[in-house]
C-alpha cells in the first residue's frame, strides 16, 4: 500500500526523490505546494477510496512521503 501511494506521490511531485529519504520535507524542497498537494488529495481519495477532510489535512502532518502513507493507511483501516 505504501508503495502505491508513493506512486500517486511521484506522479504528482514529478520527482522521486522522495523514496531515498521517506522523511524529505516534500512542501520545504518545493514538490508540494498549495495546488499540488490539494491535487493529490482528490487523487489519494479516489484511488483508495477514501475521504479526507481538509479540516484533518494539517500541513505538518502531510508533509512527508512517510506521513501521507501513514495517514492514509489509519483511513484505510478506521
Amino acid at each position: 500500500m505504501k508503495e502505491e501511494v508513493f506512486d500517486v506521490i511521484e506522479e504528482i511531485t514529478g520527482a522521486d526523490d522522495f523514496r531515498l529519504n521517506e522523511d524529505l520535507d516534500l512542501f520545504e524542497e518545493g514538490l508540494l505546494d498549495s495546488m499540488r498537494a490539494i491535487i493529490l488529495i482528490v487523487e489519494l481519495e479516489n484511488k483508495f477510496n477514501i475521504s479526507l477532510p481538509p479540516s484533518e489535512m494539517d500541513r505538518l502532518d502531510w508533509n512527508t512521503a512517510a506521513k501521507i502513507a501513514m495517514r492514509i493507511e489509519e483511513k484505510i483501516n478506521a
